[in-house]
């Protein structure tokens, strides 16, 4: 970790170019940056050996630190339970206003209920900083950006709810489904992270939508903000005591670590403690929660606060996130949490033996500022049933105290992770969980999958998943998805569970009753045999960009469908139709589409281009690499084919398209591409086959002759010289 590597004798003077360095991390940050050492506050800058070293004036505070703990808190970031060498002392957070919201919202009251009333059809950006804590963000619409008045007049709020395990009861459904009709733009949106987006809502309605989706037993609170977020799980519904596991332990760290101020009750139940359970106490069986996230084992995990026992006057430096899956199914992206679970059991496959856990990942980052990056999670080590609750709490903790809060575009705790090294950070978790942390136990290989078509729960129930194409449930163009998924409810009275893809499953169908979901689902337009789909739907996945998200460079969900047929087609010709890429694009660099684990991700960097990323493994366990930047959309084939050819001549046996440029890199297919010639994989048969063959140039046929064999060729789905090359290698002048 950085700090064994910080000498607190050393006292250099930086001149000119700089005579010594020393190393704070693997990851070359491209700026300066402050850190303390034993009291002594060094200025730190880049230089080409290194990181230069320079004494600097220690800075005063900025802040007055009794006014940010709140009654009885003893321990936060600015008096943290346990030290750590870091780069910042969060004590200077003029540049950071989201603290200072935080600070002055009395537990994420104010000023929502001060301007929720009022006449104005917006609120303040103060508002909406702390709004997102309760579910919510405010949008416009950027469609009408040439006409002003149209613009001002488009706001309106976007609700996410809190939706562990992407689980939603048929009560629930029903009454999203009537309030996205009433309320929204008479749609909904199934999010990366299980959970359900409503968009199209008015100020006024706001607190109508909120209270009604409580009311039914489900949450807003925590859709969003500097909180724990979602809880996400593999959506399989398997009936098997490893998911059931999964989906216990994912409920109870939800509830656990949800925040406990009156402020939603305050403001959108009008003081009153709602009576209804949230549906999903069902897997919780008789856990104590409330003993759970009230209990303090002394090591400063808690804070001391009255009424924020866990998280303080002012929460998390930036969100939080927590994945829970067995070994094995990563069907949700494991690694780009800040905490992921593993569920393994003994081997009677029945005993829950305990958890792998893994810390540190994250995808936002931003263009040209390489200050910032998207990150894997680190392996943190293994732990018991007992204790898996308080591991969560105490990594929690050590985020809480010491993630960077100064900075908010360095906040999330992957930037802990990195600056202080995973040693260096199981060490600091330890000192608040007051435990050792065994290394990890051996777990099965990675393998994604989304579950579409059907599939045996094992309680003698089916469940059925079926592509959505960017999650969005509407009526469209002859695919009518909600009408659909509104009469499966109805009908079938089933569970509608969200996928990290943002496809759909319904659940606990009885085998009766398959045909008639298949003959309701194909009625509405929608394919239900997953065979039909390309090998690039399942898995593909774009971020909602415009025309509602204010952080949008390009489009993203409106393309999707477009892009996924063009890179097929394209894949398609050059004879690699049938292969699996798993394909994600998103509007912006902040990355909600999870493209920089994908084998093949579009991040948004112009109005009309794209960063091209590859490098993600078919078994989404880390992040690749920005290949071209600003790839026009047009020249999107052209810039892919090179990368496709090289894959179609080198790949070995069955290896999959991430795999493949992980295992060459990113040096090898840049050469390869800066001399290849367009249309030349033409001439090459499959690698797997190790048919290579040389361009031939200047060969002259007659034109009934070429006819006859582009007609062939398009029927077997091959490029002319790829089909005469077979006929000549293999004799087959009969082939159909």
């Amino acid at each position: 970790p950085p700090s064994k590597r910080v000498f607190p004798f050393l006292a250099l003077v930086c001149v000119g170019v700089g005579i010594a360095g020393v190393s704070l991390g693997s990851h070359s940050l491209g700026s300066s940056a402050l850190f303390r050492s034993n009291g002594v506050r060094f200025a730190s800058s880049p230089t080409q050996y290194g990181r230069s070293m320079c004494v600097g004036a220690v800075k005063e505070p900025d802040i007055d630190v009794k006014e940010w703990m709140g009654p009885g808190q003893k321990i936060g970031p600015q008096n943290p339970a346990h030290p750590a060498e870091k780069p910042y002392d969060n004590l200077h957070l003029k540049k950071n206003k989201v603290e200072f919201d935080k600070k002055d919202s009395q537990l994420l009251k104010e000023p929502i209920l001060s301007e929720l009333f009022n006449d104005e059809i917006s609120i303040t950006p103060s508002a909406v900083n702390i709004l997102k804590h309760h579910g919510s963000y405010q949008q416009q619409n950027r469609d009408l950006r040439a006409n002003r008045k149209e613009m001002m007049a488009s706001y309106q709020f976007m609700l996410r709810l809190k939706v562990p395990c992407g689980i939603t009861t048929p009560e629930v459904y029903r009454v999203l489904d009537d309030l996205a009709t009433d309320y929204g733009q008479n749609d909904l949106k199934a999010t990366t992270r299980q959970a359900w987006q409503m968009h199209g809502i008015v100020k006024g309605d706001l607190k109508h939508a909120i209270k009604t989706i409580r009311e039914a037993g489900s949450n807003t609170l925590g859709g969003c903000g500097d909180i724990n977020r979602n809880v996400m799980t593999s959506p399989a519904p398997f009936a098997t005591p490893e998911y059931d596991q999964m989906r216990k332990y994912a409920t109870v760290i939800a509830q656990v670590l949800a925040p406990q101020s009156d402020a939603f009750a305050d403001i959108w139940l009008d003081g009153e403690k709602q009576a209804t359970v949230e549906y999903y106490q069902r897997y919780v069986g008789d856990t104590d929660i409330a003993a759970m996230a009230k209990f303090d084992n002394g090591r400063g995990v808690m804070t001391g606060h009255e009424q924020e026992p866990l998280y303080g006057k002012t929460y998390l430096p930036r969100k939080f996130k927590i994945a829970v899956t067995p070994e094995g199914d990563n069907s949700l992206d494991l690694y780009i949490n800040d905490i992921g679970l593993v569920v393994l059991m003994e081997d009677d496959g029945k005993t829950l033996k305990g958890f792998n856990v893994v810390v540190g990942g994250g995808m936002g980052r931003t263009h040209k500022k390489e200050t910032t990056f998207a990150r894997a999670a680190d392996h943190l080590g293994f732990v018991k049933p007992d204790d898996v609750v308080e591991l969560c709490k105490a990594i929690l903790a050590a985020q809480r105290d010491h993630g960077n809060r100064e900075v908010r575009a360095n906040a999330r705790m992957k930037y802990l992770v990195h600056t202080l090294g995973i040693h260096g950070f199981r060490d600091l978790v330890q000192e608040y969980f007051g435990k050792e942390i065994p290394p990890v136990e051996p777990m099965k290989e990675w393998k994604f999958s989304d579950w579409l078509g059907w599939h045996d729960q094992g309680d003698g129930k089916m469940f059925k998943g079926f592509f959505v194409a960017s999650g969005r449930i509407r009526d469209q163009d002859g695919v009518n998805v909600k009408s659909a998924l509104r009469k499966v409810v109805d009908e079938y009275n089933t569970d509608v569970i969200l996928t990290p893809s943002q496809n759909v499953i319904i659940g606990n169908i009885d085998p009766k009753d398959q045909a008639g979901v298949d003959a309701l689902l194909a009625e509405h337009g929608i394919i239900t045999d997953e065979k039909s789909l390309t090998p690039l739907h399942e898995g593909a996945i774009a971020c909602a960009a415009l025309p509602l998200c204010g952080l949008a460079i390009t489009e993203a969900e409106r393309v999707l469908p477009e892009y996924i047929d063009r890179i097929h087609t394209k894949m398609d010709s050059m004879g690699l139709g049938d292969q699996s890429v798993i394909f994600r694009m998103t509007g912006c660099p902040n990355g909600c589409g999870r493209p920089y684990m994908a084998e093949l991700g579009l991040v948004g960097d112009g109005a009309n281009s794209y960063q091209i990323w590859l490098g993600g493994t078919d078994k989404l366990d880390g992040v690749g690499w920005a290949y071209k930047d600003y790839v026009k959309t047009q020249d999107l084939e052209d810039t892919l084919e090179p990368v496709l050819a090289l894959y179609k001549m080198k790949r070995k046996t069955n290896e999959s398209f991430g795999s493949f440029c992980k295992r060459v890199g990113k040096a090898q297919i840049l050469g390869f591409a800066e001399k290849y010639e367009l249309g030349s994989w033409e001439d090459v048969v499959d690698g797997n086959n190790k048919m290579l063959t040389g361009k031939l140039k200047g060969v002259k046929i007659d034109a009934d002759l070429h006819s006859r064999l582009k007609t062939l060729a398009k029927k077997n789905k091959m490029s002319i010289q790829a089909f005469a090359t077979k006929l000549l290698m293999e004799g087959t002048y009969g082939m159909e």
